[in-house]
């Protein structure tokens, strides 16, 4: 019998943090984005606020699924925004990548559907028991289960 993961509960200061931190990271690399692309609902938050903290003004959003509570299903996509991205560099923001999958997925379709010239992922949390597909810049490992201070009162 598996237990459940532990849960870490973060506050708005430790998620100001992360960002600030994260952002740091795209920074550092030299990668500039022309755009920040979140992936709904999670990574709506770390989307406002990295585009704040780097400066990019030119954000849009993709709406996709794959959890339900606590339990990973097959990934749905039910937006996705109608804008060129031609050759464009994109930063695609969510709030986790438990198993990196949806960054996956995703990421290529922007390739391969909308000609995006270069994706880099970033998440503010990656889990070390799940993740195999590894986002390009994340800033906290875990293998904790992680409760966002904005999920307070969603629906899971």
């Amino acid at each position: 019998m598996t237990s459940a993961p532990a849960i870490k509960h973060l506050s708005w200061q430790e998620v100001e943090e992360l960002s600030a931190l994260l952002a740091r990271r795209v920074r550092e690399s030299g990668f500039v984005p022309d755009m920040l692309i979140g992936i709904a609902i999670g990574g709506l938050v770390p989307l406002t606020l990295l585009a704040r903290d780097l400066g990019v003004r030119n954000v849009t959003t993709i709406t996709a699924r794959s959890y339900e509570s606590q339990s990973q299903k097959e990934l749905t996509i039910t937006h996705i925004p109608n804008v060129d991205l031609s050759n464009k560099k994109i930063l695609l923001v969510d709030e986790i990548a438990d198993s990196g999958k949806t960054q996956k997925v995703l990421s290529e379709l922007l390739v391969s559907t909308y000609s995006a010239g270069e994706v880099k992922t970033a998440t503010f949390v990656v889990n070390t028991d799940h993740c195999k597909m590894m986002p390009d810049f994340s800033v906290m490992p875990t293998n904790e289960w992680i409760h966002f201070p904005w999920e307070e009162n969603l629906p899971v």
